[in-house]
């Protein structure tokens, strides 16, 4: 009786850490990229959407540190009929957003990082105005 008790809540907890680890994992993975705006500071998108799936890459430029966030999201595919994990990149220069999108179309090299660097210096000049 008493080990038939204890195996049931051995299970029960088991069930319960189990559900609770797959609910918090899809919270993660559902970010809502629509609650960002361009020059948002880093804060404020934690806030919103919550902590990255992880950094893609973090460095020191002139203009400040050069961040990405990778975020998951958890989107349908009509072809394979299955849902998917698609990453969104968020870049972020001197801790404000400067672009988002598709993690799978872009690569950390020198070019892409003066792209964001140059629309960071435009953002900037264009609000001194």
């Amino acid at each position: 009786m008493i080990q038939n008790k204890l195996l049931q809540w051995i299970l029960f907890t088991g069930i319960f850490l189990f559900a609770s680890c797959t609910a918090m994992k899809y919270q993660r993975i559902n970010a809502d990229m629509s609650l960002i705006n361009l020059g948002m500071s880093q804060h404020t998108v934690v806030e919103k959407i919550g902590k990255p799936n992880m950094v893609v890459v973090a460095q020191s430029t002139d203009d400040g540190p050069l961040e990405v966030y990778e975020y998951l999201r958890l989107e349908y595919n009509s072809y394979t009929k299955e849902h998917e994990n698609r990453p969104i990149w968020v870049y972020f220069v001197n801790k404000e957003v400067v672009e988002w999108g598709p993690g799978e179309d872009w690569q950390m090299d020198n070019a892409i990082t003066q792209r964001i660097l140059d629309r960071y210096r435009r953002q900037k000049s264009s609000t001194r105005r």
